[in-house]
Parts: structure tokens; C-alpha cells; sequence
């Protein structure tokens, strides 16, 4: 019998993708990466502070304060330092339709590289073969008076992880499944004190080949506030802090886990020009404690922005680079 085997990068994806509780039960890896340079960089504390189109996947309330009216975002992050073909993708577009509110749409690609497989009696490779995931994503965002935003996003899941051929069962290794996310933004103090939270993920179970093997998606609670400390034409300093806790259940590994990650970050941008970040993360469950660097380049409507984040103890430390247009 034929089966697939070396998902090694699956295993080690699953490790980067950062972690809380069940996230070696969670489906869809790609869920646990965070979009976006700027957020990295403040040690991704962004469901308050979000102000751009990946606010589609960081709370979709936050796209009814984003900046401009149309505004857009990208990211690419190599996962594995010496594997290039395991990398993740990111890609949202916002657009504000006045009177409604603000509306976006994102892409998530997530490639496991390519994988050997093997017979079950025999090591040697007998063919390869590509596992990735695929999320597209649509959010809506509106203001309900002058300080407070609601939001709804709807995401639908895809994960391919080996044909047919190279399974036991001869049945594609594949599965999908669908989620929605809810969030809330509140200013205050004219609009320097900001509080979010989101619920996200919220969905069916996503199974591959065996319905009763199947894998919760990652719902998540983020809770947050980012404060603008100082504010004039040279010089804006915010700080900001998040609170992540997991909310799947599983029966066999709650007692052992907590399932909350702390995060907390500042952000430093001389002459809307020159962008610099500091953040920390702690993550007991993962095994993730350390700082996230960052820095960004803004010119006229584009800004560039870059970040070195940590992983669990052992593994590379990986950049996530991005870019944003705004208008």
C-alpha cells in the first residue's frame, strides 16, 4: 500500500505557527501565522491597533477605522530558513464605500513544500508531491456612531495535504471547511486610547480522509489596547498590549494548558518616515518567550516594513517582510 510520508515541514510549520492550546490539534496551520511586517514587528499586539486592509484577518471591525480609502497589504515569510519552498503568502485589499463602510477581502497561502512518498514496507521514494493551503477570505467593517466599529469576516478553508495515489485508502488527503470571525473597535479620548477584541474561527471541524479523525479549527479570543503616547507633525509613539486565548477544547491536553499568549509592543515613526518596533511575546504552551524587532520605510502612499520574530526554542528565528499602499 502506498501512503505519504516526510511531512516533516507539516510538523515543523505547525511549530512556527505558533501555538497555544491544541495546536497540534488545530486544522489549518496557516490560521496560527499572523499577517503583516508592522504587526510582527510590535510583537503582534494588532487587534486594537489594526489600520490596514490585514485587519480583514486581525479583527474586521478595525477596517472601519483604516487609513485612506482604499488600502492594501502584502506579506511573504519563508518558514524554514533552509527550505525555500516552505513559505506563506498573504495578500487583502480594503476598500471604504461611504456610507456603508469598509469592505475587504484576503488570501492566505501556506506551501508545506514538497513531500516524498514512500510504500509502507519500502523507504525508497516512488513519487512527490506538494502540500499547501489556501483560505480566502471576505470582512465588512462599520462605524455605529463616531467611536465604536463592528465587524463580521467569513473565511473559507482549504488544506491539501497528498493526493490519492499516495494514500492508504486511496482517497485525496484533502479537506475544507468554512469560518466566521466578529470584532469590535472602541476609541476614545479622541481617538488615542483604543480597545479590541475579536472572536475568530469559528467553524465546523475540518477532516481530510477520516470524518472521525477530524481537527477543530483554531478559534481564538484576542482582547487588546493600543495607546498613542505622543502625537505631533515629527514624532508618533503608541504602545500596545493583547491578550490571546484559545478556545478549543480538547479533552486529553486541556489540563496541561493554559492556551493564552500575552503580547506587547511599541511602535516609534519619526516624520511619517522612518518606522521603528520593539514587541515580546509569551507563550508558555509553545514555548515561545521572546522579543519581536521591527522596522519600516514610509514614503508617500507605501511603506515597507520588515521583522525578526522568535519560535520555539531550537528553531531559526524567521523575517516576515510586508508592504502596504494606501490612498
Amino acid at each position: 500500500m502506498k501512503l505519504y510520508t516526510s511531512l516533516i515541514a507539516l510538523v515543523i510549520v505547525a511549530s512556527l505557527a505558533g501555538t497555544a492550546a491544541g495546536v497540534s490539534e488545530g486544522g489549518a496551520q496557516s490560521l496560527y501565522i499572523q499577517p503583516g511586517g508592522r504587526p510582527a514587528g510590535m510583537g503582534d499586539c494588532y487587534v486594537a491597533a489594526a489600520d490596514d486592509a490585514s485587519a480583514v484577518s486581525w479583527n474586521p471591525a478595525a477596517l472601519a477605522f483604516a487609513r485612506g480609502r482604499v488600502n492594501f497589504t502584502l506579506m511573504h515569510t519563508q518558514l524554514v530558513p533552509d527550505w525555500d519552498d516552505v513559505y506563506y503568502e498573504y495578500a487583502a485589499y480594503a476598500q471604504r464605500i461611504e456610507g456603508l463602510g469598509t469592505v475587504g477581502f484576503s488570501i492566505i497561502y501556506l506551501t508545506y513544500g514538497e513531500q516524498f512518498a514512500t510504500e509502507a514496507d519500502n523507504p525508497d521514494p516512488i513519487g512527490t508531491f506538494r502540500s499547501y493551503e489556501v483560505i480566502p477570505g471576505l470582512a465588512y467593517g462599520t462605524t455605529i456612531g463616531e467611536n465604536l466599529a463592528v465587524g463580521l469576516g467569513l473565511k473559507f478553508v482549504y488544506v491539501d495535504l497528498a493526493p490519492e495515489q499516495f494514500t492508504l485508502d486511496q482517497q485525496k488527503g484533502a479537506g475544507s471547511s468554512f469560518a466566521a470571525d466578529i470584532g469590535a473597535v472602541y476609541r476614545t479620548m479622541g481617538g488615542q486610547l483604543r480597545l479590541g477584541g475579536a472572536v475568530q474561527n469559528v467553524g465546523p471541524r475540518i477532516a481530510y480522509i477520516d470524518e472521525e479523525q477530524s481537527d477543530p479549527l483554531p478559534r481564538n479570543l484576542k482582547l487588546g489596547a493600543a495607546y498613542t503616547l505622543l502625537s505631533d507633525e515629527m514624532n508618533e509613539f503608541m504602545v500596545c498590549g493583547e491578550y490571546n486565548k484559545s478556545l478549543i477544547i480538547v479533552e486529553d491536553i486541556i489540563d496541561q494548558t493554559t492556551g493564552v499568549i500575552l503580547n506587547a509592543g511599541a511602535e516609534y515613526v519619526y516624520y511619517d518616515l522612518l518606522a521603528f518596533r520593539l514587541g515580546y511575546q509569551y507563550d508558555e504552551d509553545g514555548d515561545v518567550k521572546g522579543f519581536h524587532f521591527g522596522m519600516g520605510l514610509q514614503y508617500q502612499n507605501f511603506a515597507f516594513n520588515v521583522a525578526n520574530v522568535p519560535q520555539a526554542e531550537g528553531l531559526t528565528r524567521p523575517f516576515r517582510f510586508s508592504l502596504t499602499a494606501t490612498f
